[in-house]
């Protein structure tokens, strides 16, 4: 797997996602988060191919049970559930400009079309990621970590008004135009793209 390539990866399920804004907990300038978990007979390709790519960069295997770029889920008992999670984030970065560099991935919807700015992305969502594989080297260290870089949306968690909107009756008036734009990026689960510029982000 060369450094920068994309992986497409099928339809999973949103672990605590950070897509409309960046997390600022551990980072200041923020993290988005694109985590999601699959069955592990359907990760396991995946995962094979993540770590040839470990080994590649960094010279010796990765640790299954810590690494950056997947997990595996636990129950409230330690007891393996049978999913993995894989961990598809990014730092925001301060440019040489010293400017915020707002390093937010696309996101779709089902149709590929743009997603609303001010629809929330909750956990449970289902989505299709789009990660570029960073190999990454700082510090005398090497990794490998995913980025995401377009997230398309197909079953959409958010939150809710206590209205009930079956109570109105359609009436003629304002209609909201469908949202401009397309995508053909999950077209093809072998997509390969340019890789983002280096940074120290792991």
């Amino acid at each position: 797997m060369a450094k920068g390539q994309l992986i497409t990866f099928p339809k999973g399920t949103s672990v605590y996602p950070a897509l409309n804004r960046p997390d600022t907990k551990f980072d200041e300038l923020g993290q988005y988060k694109a985590d999601f978990k699959l069955p592990l007979e359907v990760a396991q390709p995946y995962i094979d191919r993540l770590l040839a790519t470990w080994k590649s960069h960094v010279g010796k295997a990765a640790k299954k049970t810590e690494n950056p770029m997947f997990y595996f889920e636990l129950d409230d008992d330690g007891e393996e559930t049978g999913n993995v999670v894989f961990k598809v984030r990014v730092k925001n970065k301060i440019g040489k400009n010293g400017k915020l560099w707002d390093r937010k991935p696309c996101i779709i919807d089902a149709q590929k079309g743009d997603f609303p700015v001010d629809v929330a992305v909750w956990g449970g969502t289902v989505y299709r990621v789009q990660a570029e594989v960073y190999e990454w080297m700082a510090s005398g260290k090497k990794g490998v970590s995913l980025q995401p870089i377009m997230v398309q949306i197909i079953d959409l968690k958010t939150g809710g008004s206590k209205g009930d909107a079956s109570a109105f009756d359609e009436e003629d008036g304002f209609t909201a135009p469908p949202e401009a734009g397309n995508r053909s990026a999950f077209d093809d689960d072998s997509n390969e793209g340019t890789s983002a510029p280096d940074d120290e982000d792991y």
